[in-house]
Parts: C-alpha cells; sequence; structure tokens
C-alpha cells in the first residue's frame, strides 16, 4: 500500500518527477497498532523487572523503622494484594525519577564558575646603583 502512494505521487501527470516533494501528516498515515502493543509489553516487563530487582534487595540487620525496610515491606505488600497496582506504582515512581534527572531542582543554585588562579608574576626586587 505505500509503495503504491509513493509510485503514484513520485511522477507528475507528464511523466516528469515531481516537484513537490511527498507531505506526510498524520492524518493520513493510518494508526500503527503494533506500537501500543509495543509499548504496554515493554511497560510491563520494565515494571516486573523493577519489582523483582526492589525485592530481592532486601535490607538486612536493618530495624523495624529503617526506610529501606518500609519501602520493602510496602512493594511487597503491594505485590501481595495488588500486582497490577504495584505495575503502576513504580512505572509512575520511573518517570518521576526520569523527570527528577532533566529538570534542575528550583531550590538549588547553581554551583558558582570555578575561576582559575591566574599566576603570580615573582617580585622583582629593585638593584641600587
Amino acid at each position: 500500500m505505500l509503495l503504491e502512494h509513493i509510485a503514484t505521487h513520485s511522477r507528475t501527470s507528464d511523466g516528469g518527477p515531481d516537484t513537490e516533494p511527498l507531505a506526510i501528516t498524520r492524518s493520513n498515515v493510518p494508526p500503527m497498532d503494533v506500537l501500543g502493543e509495543a509499548r504496554q509489553l515493554w511497560s510491563r516487563l520494565r515494571s516486573e523487572t523493577q519489582a523483582r530487582e526492589a525485592l530481592a534487595a532486601e535490607p538486612t540487620g536493618a530495624g523495624p523503622l529503617n526506610s529501606a525496610q518500609l519501602v520493602h515491606r510496602a512493594l511487597k505488600l503491594m505485590r501481595d494484594t495488588s500486582p497490577e497496582y504495584l505495575r503502576h506504582f513504580l512505572s509512575y515512581a520511573d518517570a518521576l525519577s526520569w523527570l527528577a534527572e532533566i529538570v534542575p531542582d528550583p531550590g538549588k543554585t547553581p554551583a558558582a564558575p570555578v575561576r582559575s588562579r591566574a599566576r603570580s608574576k615573582p617580585k622583582q626586587t629593585r638593584q641600587r646603583s
């Protein structure tokens, strides 16, 4: 179908090459359901991998109020109660961490540029005559 479309638009009525470039817009491109399915599959695989890694790294020797221990317990409870919610939660947390990396923190002041010091010239002593 694409080849037919290109062939019909590649030549003008006189048989010469078309002088205007072929305009492709979103309106004349059919939707690709495969891309949506691939995105969903990738999202699910990534979330499951993150959940496995997070649950495998159980903190040892941590007290009951240790933040890492509390997060691990919460993830375990989410997995047992609603695995779909855990997947959604992890994808949301992943998106937030990605945004945190690319958006500068408004509370932080940028560091002052480091200026190199010019070498000081040795003092010259005057000779008395």
